[in-house]
């Protein structure tokens, strides 16, 4: 895998942009300081030097043998200049590094004349020896190493640069932060709608995230009107339908052939069973949403009641810790749920069905719902929640429109939780809901 040069998000390259152009600019800070620093001090240091050679070649002619043994002999410190009289202790190595070239170009041009350099050598601290001519002598001035060695920046320096560069990252950070957030507001709302639980983002941040977000919600708008026509012209279908149903089954009992009468009373059963399932898919998809939380034992055990009065074989353990667990889901979204499980577990799996309410570490309430049939392969799991999915092309002939499990998930995402499919350990196909407790 190829390493990422980057970082993947969007305030991690803006950061790395602020700090690169900020590294980038204090890099020209500091050659720009160091470059006047070095030309300042090459001056001052010419100016004295020069100021030194003539006030010396005016002096020293005039003094005595001795004046001048003393004066070539006296110690002025290791911070200031040297006077030292010609012989065999002058340095013989030319200096090469850039203070020393440039020094020996600047006092040629102030003295009128060529200047010699000597130093003690590479990674020698002798001092720099310059010299000239006095009454017809060799002369030489010794520039100590702290006045031509590179001088380090101030420490009041370092610490003003450190708060400069502390205070661009935080006011960089706040404007990072003022866009990032609203984008990743606007990426949950997006996330949000594509799981099919629109939600709106509030316009802020900069312009063209404001103007996203509103375009986000107008969308919105656009897509609640055109699912809330689809709603109302397929549950009036849906609806009409029941009618010559109803006309069609009365008819039905006045055949004379119970054979005949038979298949076509299955035939108006399947029917209304798709009916059924497709009025039901859409009341979950308006939303019959409950603020209020609902203890969830008492409520399982009245509709498994209800399941096993109509003679389905239909089993049901509670755990003690969910005894007490509330859920916000109103009862009759919970009835569809548990309609829709049992009908999907019976019709397409093998009895007895087994319903199990557990919770889980305290934040949510697991409903199992098990039947004993051949189970779900693994590719077609994820299929087999969608909308009109028919895993069987044979399960379209026996009332059956692919919305049982469908129904389900849309009740569960209302609700903030999820639904998941697995083959149970010792055969049939298990259904967990999960649902956030209150």
């Amino acid at each position: 895998m190829t390493p990422r040069l980057f970082p993947a998000s969007l305030a991690g390259r803006t950061v790395l942009l602020v700090i690169a152009v900020i590294a980038v600019a204090e890099l020209a800070t500091f050659s720009l300081i160091g470059h006047f620093r070095r030309s300042s001090h090459v001056n001052q240091t010419v100016q004295l030097i020069a100021g030194q050679v003539h006030l010396l070649q005016v002096v020293l002619p005039g003094l005595e043998e001795s004046a001048r043994e003393a004066l070539s002999a006296a110690d002025n410190g290791e911070q200031e200049l040297q006077l030292r009289a010609d012989g065999p202790g002058v340095p013989r190595h030319q200096p090469r590094f850039p203070f020393a070239q440039r020094l020996a170009d600047d006092l040629a041009q102030r003295l009128g004349a060529p200047v010699l350099l000597r130093h003690g050598g590479p990674g020698q601290r002798t001092g720099l020896w310059i010299g000239f001519s006095a009454a017809g002598e060799r002369w030489w001035l010794v520039l100590p190493p702290p006045r031509f060695e590179p001088q380090a920046l101030p420490s009041d320096l370092w610490l003003f640069l450190a708060l400069t560069l502390a205070s661009v990252l935080l006011i960089a950070g706040l404007f990072v932060r003022g866009i990032v957030g609203p984008l990743a507001r606007l990426g949950e709302a997006v996330a949000a709608t594509g799981g099919g639980a629109a939600r709106t983002a509030t316009p802020e941040g900069p312009l063209e995230v404001r103007r996203l977000a509103e375009r986000h919600n107008t969308m919105l708008s656009q897509l609640a009107g055109a699912a809330a026509e689809r709603r109302e012209m397929l549950a009036g279908l849906t609806h009409d339908l029941r009618a010559p149903l109803t006309r069609l089954r009365l008819r039905l009992e006045l055949l004379d052939s119970d054979t005949e009468r038979a298949g076509m009373v299955r035939d108006v059963d399947d029917m209304e069973r798709i009916v059924g399932q497709c009025l039901a898919f859409l009341r979950s998809e308006g939303g019959e949403q409950s603020s209020t939380a609902v203890v969830l034992a008492p409520l399982l055990r009245e509709e498994i009641g209800r399941q096993r009065e109509l003679g389905r074989p239909v089993e049901l353990s509670i755990s003690e810790a969910a005894e007490s667990c509330q859920v916000a889901i109103s009862p009759g979204n919970l009835q569809r749920l548990l309609d829709n499980l049992i009908d999907n577990a019976l019709q397409h799996g093998a009895p007895p069905v087994e319903v199990q309410l557990a919770r889980n570490d305290g934040s949510s309430a697991i409903l199992r719902v098990r039947d004993h049939g051949p189970g779900i392969a693994d590719a077609d799991r994820g299929r087999a929640l969608e909308p009109f999915a028919q895993l069987d092309p044979a399960r379209a002939t026996d009332g059956s429109c692919g919305l049982g499990l469908a129904i389900v998930r849309r009740i569960a995402t209302g609700c903030g939780g999820e639904v998941g499919l697995k083959n149970a350990p010792s055969g049939g196909l298990e259904v967990v809901v999960r649902l956030p407790t209150s």
